[in-house]
């Protein structure tokens, strides 16, 4: 009996032990930042009322932390032997507490007294990538602030200073040429101009002239345009009025233009006698086989010299020998005496007299220039090259003349085969009369301009 006792009690002990035996789990975990490794440590123990751990037990894990997306994340661990069983649940929170970042093209903005400047940006986040466009932008204070959020509120404001200044000059613009020719007696008529500001924009209104035109008296007269901003930053131009009379009827002075034009006539010739007209500009033609017969005998009508060039213009031809020379320029003192009345005692040499293309007949050209005089010929070279051979362009024919005018004899050397050349005479003859040329027509008696002899 006493021995059942015994055996009772020991076996209410055991019970008792094992009814009061517990599982305990230990999670040793942490937050974690986006990007970073997640790191934890789990164990499971049996343990007794005493809290020793008698038995290591395996913990099943439920759920996983992604750490390349910001969230909360709920883990479950789990550990059971026999009848008993422990479950406990954990929650991790992926965080991002890293600010985004805002660069900037300047970090000082020098802007108008009116304006607030500009700067150009770019947001960046670690998480969420690009966000420029979630930038806001205000100006407080003399300061351009830009402010910025990600998506788990981390703040990044920047603050770059305005510096308010203005150093540049406004501009002035003239409507139409800066140099203006009037015939004495033509009324001058302000062409326009607009005036604008970096700052302010279009100022044309405070635009200020100066200066008078009297068109009723030769001169160059100056009219001066000034504008002023904010700043007193101060700008000025002018256009050049010159007035002038037609090419008068006077003995020639120290300063003389020639107009010459070979190769022709032409189509524009008619047109280039009307400028000449216009003008009272004579001028020199030293013609060959082209064109028509009747623009030659206008061009001797109204006064202007007609002279000998070529008449088949061919090299080849023509300085083959002296007599195919005289044989050819006869052709076209035959047709200048035909449409005239009178043989013509002046020319001008295929090429000039400087020629290198007659070098195939060896001296042809220091035999011929001498051989012309003896005939009773005058030959006229150059001293001013329109360069109207290679290029089309009135306005840079008109510029490659007047560029190279200077005092005394300027014989011009043009074709009136081009009809660039043709538009730019106007704008030659206008130039040399608002500077004190005379222009004339070349005859035996004039002054000569040989070039050197290269056969």
């Amino acid at each position: 009996m006493k021995k059942v006792v015994i055996i009772g009690v020991i076996s209410s002990v055991i019970l008792f032990y094992i009814l009061t035996l517990k599982i305990n789990i230990t999670v040793e975990s942490n937050d974690v930042k986006v990007f970073d490794n997640y790191n934890e440590n789990v164990s499971s123990c049996l343990e007794d009322i005493l809290g020793f751990c008698i038995l290591k037990l395996p913990v099943n894990i439920e759920g996983n932390v992604d750490t390349n997306i910001i969230g909360n994340y709920k883990i479950k661990y789990e550990s059971k032997i026999l009848f008993k069983n422990k479950m406990i649940e954990k929650e991790i929170k992926v965080y991002d507490d890293e600010p985004p970042v805002i660069t900037v093209d300047k970090e000082v903005i020098e802007s108008c007294p009116n304006k607030n400047g500009d700067v150009s940006y770019k947001a960046v986040d670690n998480y969420d990538n690009d966000i420029t466009d979630k930038v806001t932008k205000e100006v407080i204070n003399n300061k351009y602030i830009l402010k910025v959020s990600d998506s788990s509120n981390n703040e990044t404001v920047l603050e770059i200073p305005i510096e308010y200044k203005d150093d540049e000059k406004p501009t002035i613009k003239l409507n139409g040429s800066s140099i203006v020719y009037l015939k004495v007696g033509e009324k001058y008529d302000e062409s326009g101009y607009t005036a604008t500001d970096n700052c302010l924009g279009d100022i044309t209104n405070r635009v200020k002239i100066s200066g008078i035109v009297d068109s009723n008296k030769e001169g160059k007269y100056t009219i001066t345009y000034s504008v002023v901003d904010d700043l007193n930053n101060k700008i000025e131009t002018t256009r050049t009025v010159y007035v002038y009379n037609k090419n008068p009827d006077v003995p020639i002075g120290d300063k003389v233009i020639y107009l010459t034009f070979d190769d022709g006539p032409s189509n524009y010739t008619n047109n280039l006698l009307d400028i000449l007209k216009e003008y009272n500009v004579k001028a020199t033609f030293f013609v060959t086989s082209n064109g028509s017969d009747s623009s030659i005998k206008r061009a001797y009508q109204e006064g202007h010299s007609i002279g000998i060039h070529s008449y088949s213009h061919n090299y080849n031809e023509i300085y083959k020998s002296e007599e195919a020379f005289f044989n050819d320029i006869d052709k076209v003192n035959n047709r200048i005496k035909r449409i005239t009345g009178e043989y013509s005692h002046i020319l001008r040499f295929a090429g000039g007299s400087s020629n290198t293309v007659s070098r195939f007949n060896k001296g042809i050209m220091t035999r011929l220039s001498k051989e012309v005089e003896l005939r009773g010929y005058k030959y006229f070279d150059w001293n001013v090259s329109a360069a109207d051979t290679a290029t089309k362009d009135s306005s840079k024919i008109a510029n490659n003349v007047i560029k190279s005018l200077k005092k005394g004899n300027n014989i011009v050397l043009q074709h009136d085969t081009n009809y660039g050349s043709v538009q730019a005479v106007e704008e030659i003859i206008k130039y040399g009369l608002s500077h004190g040329y005379v222009f004339a027509s070349l005859n035996v008696t004039s002054p000569t301009v040989h070039h050197a002899i290269n056969n």
